[in-house]
């Protein structure tokens, strides 16, 4: 009887421990889906490489939220059309330049992580051409082919260059500008410093190597201030816990090994 009698008394505690937790359980939120999504641009090699679900930024994405414990989405989008997903919640995130003012063009709510890398554009011309790039104003009186929106992107002093210039033009297509250039039928092109050389090596690689004289040498001239990207989150927790990731890859010195795979340049990140 003695055994019995403690049984129940021991019944009747875990009853009521479990009625009284009863209202923190119908509280709690269920755990967050370890999948992240995250909206990238539609294809900008090396930093995202669709066909192959790679490149630097998505690498360096993809290893920080792996760091916390999240697997990765990407969604390839046109620039344009990566704040209409953050809005509509079709993605949890969005890859942009930090001077991208996320928040107005998708009237949401969006919280900013720590910088993520950097692009650098660069004003390129063949050595042999014997140009002197110090500053924007200098391009004026050069054939100049930008890259598609360039005139938006890269400031007031650029856009008034561009609209004046006779001789300036954009181009979506990055591996046409490499082409172009050393084929001299520009004079400069502005170009992220990996993206160029990016296109270069796949050029050097091709067929058309030795027609283009793509043993040319080129010089980079810094007119333009480095361009750090980051992403813009719907969740101020998820934010957290993706820059907790990234410091984690900067410790660990997997974001160093990324940088050098896809480096083709040593730069400062």
């Amino acid at each position: 009887m003695f055994v019995y009698r403690e049984s129940v008394l021991q019944k009747n505690k875990l009853s009521i421990v479990l009625l009284a937790m009863l209202p923190i359980l119908l509280i709690v939120p269920p755990c967050r889906a370890e999948t992240v999504l995250v909206g990238v641009g539609y294809s900008m090699p090396p930093y995202v490489i669709r066909e192959t679900q790679s490149g630097l930024e998505v690498e360096i994405i993809r290893e920080a939220f792996k760091a916390v414990g999240h697997d990765v989405e990407f969604s390839y989008l046109p620039n344009l059309r990566l704040p209409l997903a953050l809005n509509e919640g079709r993605v949890d995130a969005i890859a942009a330049n930090v001077a991208y003012d996320v928040k107005s063009e998708a009237a949401v709510v969006a919280f900013d992580s720590e910088v993520t890398l950097k692009y650098h554009n660069y004003a390129i011309a063949l050595a042999d051409r014997d140009v002197r790039i110090i500053q924007i104003d200098d391009l004026k009186k050069l054939r100049v082919l930008g890259f598609n929106n360039a005139s938006k992107y890269l400031g007031p002093e650029y856009a008034a260059m561009a609209a004046t210039n006779a001789n300036y033009s954009e181009i979506a297509d990055q591996a046409l500008q490499v082409r172009l250039l050393y084929s001299k039928r520009v004079d400069v092109v502005i170009a992220d410093k990996r993206i160029f050389l990016y296109w270069r090596q796949y050029l050097e690689n091709s067929q058309q190597a030795a027609a283009l004289g793509m043993e040319q040498q080129v010089v980079f001239f810094p007119v333009f201030p480095p361009a750090p990207r980051h992403l813009s989150f719907r969740s101020d927790s998820l934010r957290g816990q993706f820059n907790a990731g990234l410091d984690a890859i900067r410790q660990n010195g997997m974001y160093a090994t990324l940088i050098k795979e896809y480096g083709f340049v040593k730069t400062s990140h």
